[in-house]
C-alpha cells in the first residue's frame, strides 16, 4: 500500500524532474515552434538557442539534459535548509537561499528579477545588522512557489503548515497575493500526498482561498475541455501567478498520467519550467505506485540533483 511517506518524497522527485525535463524549452513562446522541433516527446531536450528563433528568452545556455532550471534550484535551496533538520525554520531557508544564489553561491545560471531584489536586501539588511528574513521583493511570479514542495512534503500533517508557507513565500515574495497562491498551492500538495486524486487536489485549492483563485480555478472547470496549450493561450504564457496559477491547475486537472501532463505543460511553451514544478509534484503524489501513470523511471535516471536532495527525499 502506498503510504503518504512514499508520496511525500513522489511530490519532491517529481517536481524535480518535470522541472528538468522542461528546462530546454523553457521561455519559448511559441507553441508551434515547440512542436516542429520537438514532436510529441519535448522533455529533456538540450537547451539550443537556435530553436528559438527569437520568439522567447534563451535563459539556460550552456545547461546539460537532466540539470535544474533556477527554478529547480529555488526548491534546491529549500532542500539544503532542511536536510538534517526537524523541520523549516526561516533562518535556515533564507541562509540556504543566500547559499545557492548569492555572489560565489552553488547556483550557476540565470537569476530571476525576484530572487536579485531579494538578495540586495538580503545584503543591505545583513550590512546594518537586521534580520535577513524579512527581505521579500514585492513580486507576485512564478518563484513565490517554487520552494513549496520540499517544505509541504516535510510539513503536510503539521497544524501550522499555512503559517510555514507564508513565511517562506514572504521571504522571496512579500505580497498578499503571492502568499494567497502559495496556500492554494500547498493545499492541493497536501492533498495529493494525503491520496487525493488530482481533480480533488484541485478542489483542496479552493478552501478558504481568495475571490480571484475561486474564479481562476472554475474558469479551468469551464475549459476543462481545452488542451493545456489553449488554456495557456487563453490566459497567457508569462511567469505572474495571475495567468499561470490556472494554466497549471488546468494541467491537474486533466491529467491522465504524469508523462502526458508534463509533456503539454512543455508544449504549452513560455514559463512552462515555473509551471511545472508545482504540476510535477502534485501528479507525482497522485500517481504514485502506478508504473503506468507515475513518474517514468527512466526520467528519473535523468535527474542531476545535489546529494542534500536525494538526502531529503530519501528521508
Amino acid at each position: 500500500m502506498t503510504s503518504t511517506t512514499d508520496r511525500a518524497r513522489a511530490a519532491m522527485m517529481g517536481a524535480a524532474v518535470a522541472d528538468a525535463a522542461t528546462m530546454g524549452f523553457h521561455w519559448l513562446y511559441d507553441q508551434a515552434r515547440i512542436a516542429e522541433v520537438a514532436g510529441d516527446e519535448p522533455e529533456f531536450r538540450a537547451p539550443n538557442k537556435a530553436d528559438f528563433q527569437d520568439k522567447g528568452y534563451f535563459a539556460h545556455g550552456g545547461k546539460t539534459p537532466g540539470e535544474a532550471s533556477h527554478y529547480g534550484a529555488q526548491m534546491m535551496a529549500m532542500a539544503t535548509a532542511m536536510a538534517g533538520q526537524d523541520g523549516y525554520t526561516a533562518d535556515a531557508y533564507a541562509g540556504a537561499f543566500r547559499e545557492w544564489f548569492d555572489y560565489g553561491g552553488r547556483w550557476v545560471g540565470y537569476c530571476d528579477r525576484p530572487t536579485r531584489a531579494t538578495l540586495l536586501a538580503m545584503a543591505a539588511a545583513a550590512a546594518d545588522e537586521q534580520p535577513i528574513t524579512t527581505c521579500g521583493a514585492d513580486d507576485a511570479q512564478l518563484p513565490a512557489i517554487s520552494k513549496l514542495p520540499v517544505l509541504v512534503a516535510r510539513h503536510h500533517d503539521d497544524p501550522g503548515l499555512a503559517e510555514l508557507v507564508e513565511s517562506a513565500v514572504r521571504l522571496t515574495n512579500d505580497r498578499d497575493d503571492s502568499v494567497a497562491w502559495g496556500l492554494a498551492t500547498a493545499r492541493m500538495l497536501a492533498a495529493a500526498i494525503h491520496g487525493a486524486s488530482p481533480g480533488d487536489a484541485v478542489a483542496a485549492a479552493r478552501e478558504g482561498t481568495t475571490d480571484q483563485i475561486t474564479k481562476q480555478i472554475a474558469a479551468v472547470h469551464e475549459m476543462k475541455s481545452s488542451t493545456t496549450a489553449e488554456v495557456a493561450t487563453a490566459h497567457a504564457l508569462h511567469c505572474q501567478l495571475e495567468v499561470a496559477f490556472p494554466v497549471l491547475c488546468h494541467a491537474i486537472l486533466t491529467a491522465e498520467s504524469y508523462k502526458d501532463a508534463v509533456r503539454a505543460n512543455i508544449l504549452a511553451g513560455g514559463d512552462n519550467c515555473g509551471r511545472s514544478i508545482p504540476i510535477g509534484a502534485v501528479l507525482g503524489a497522485c500517481f504514485t505506485g502506478d508504473d503506468t501513470r507515475g513518474i517514468p523511471t527512466e526520467w528519473a535516471a535523468k535527474l542531476k540533483a545535489p546529494g542534500d536532495f536525494i538526502t531529503v527525499v530519501a528521508g
